[in-house]
């Protein structure tokens, strides 16, 4: 009998936990923003907006990626994302780190990986971004990838839409072409994995001025010229890039002119193409 309430016992316990950790998923689930995503495939660029509570957008993020090449072209219309996976078989035998599907075979995923070893990309492939090059999926970046498998939860609305004349109101953003004799080239440059041999090369935000408390201090009225005086790149060896040796973008939903905190998606580049990025906190005082 004390066997059997033992079991018993251990039962509950672990069913309990197995509750748990689905409360835990939920509630993640639940604490996620709500986004809408466009893929403006005869441009290759995916625009993410962020929604507010009073039904307004705005554009937080923009991707280059590959939509399906012809024969294979991803479908127009809109869609729900669904079921998401840190790695998927994909048709053609290769895998797909960062998987969400959004209309049935159809997801959002990185550059092709022979294996599920994040040292194993499809370099050539990764040189195909901005242009058709998948069998209807949506390849992006490992980065861009993760951020929608990290941020827009199941039910996210999806719209495939054409306009070649204009990628969206962020733009389309470039990435570094990989060389054959490169060391580095099977895996992902903006893979954040601590094995990434790219690490060892990717500069840091550089705040020029602050509180040592990593946030940007701006004054009501300050102009967007002002943030990006505030911030450089800075190499591994620590050397801070002057004007012109490097390229950075912000977007978020951020107000100059009122007072308050807010925070700004912050993408940077280097001289080698390597970029790095992060969200800050902005306080207009």
């Amino acid at each position: 009998m004390k066997r059997v309430f033992a079991f018993l016992l251990t039962l509950c316990m672990c069913i309990g936990i197995l509750d748990s950790g689905c409360d835990l998923r939920v509630k993640a689930e639940e604490t996620k923003k709500e986004y809408k995503i466009m893929v403006n495939r005869a441009a290759n660029c995916v625009t993410v907006y962020e929604k507010a509570e009073d039904g307004t957008v705005v554009p937080v993020r923009a991707f280059i990626c590959s939509c399906g090449r012809e024969g294979h072209e991803t479908p127009l219309g809109t869609f729900r994302t669904s079921s998401a996976y840190e790695w998927r078989l994909m048709v053609d035998g290769t895998y797909g780190h960062y998987a969400v599907r959004f209309n049935k075979g159809i997801m959002f995923h990185s550059i092709p990986y022979y294996t599920k070893n994040a040292g194993d990309m499809e370099w050539e492939q990764y040189n195909l971004l901005g242009q058709p090059a998948s069998l209807g999926c949506v390849r992006l970046t490992c980065a861009d990838a993760k951020w929608i498998y990290d941020n827009c939860k199941a039910g996210t609305e999806v719209t495939v839409y054409d306009d070649a004349e204009n990628p969206g109101p962020l733009g389309k953003p470039e990435e570094i072409k990989l060389e054959e004799g490169h060391a580095f080239k099977t895996w992902d440059p903006t893979d954040t994995d601590i094995d990434n041999p790219w690490n060892t090369v990717r500069p840091e935000l550089h705040l020029m001025n602050g509180r040592g408390d990593g946030v940007v201090y701006l004054p009501v009225g300050a102009t967007a010229h002002d943030i990006y005086s505030a911030l450089a790149v800075r190499t591994p060896q620590g050397e801070v890039r002057a004007l012109g040796e490097y390229q950075l973008r912000m977007t978020g939903a951020y107000d100059l002119n009122s007072v308050g905190k807010y925070i700004a998606h912050v993408y940077g580049i280097d001289t080698h193409g390597v970029r790095v990025e992060q969200d800050m906190m902005i306080c207009v005082e």
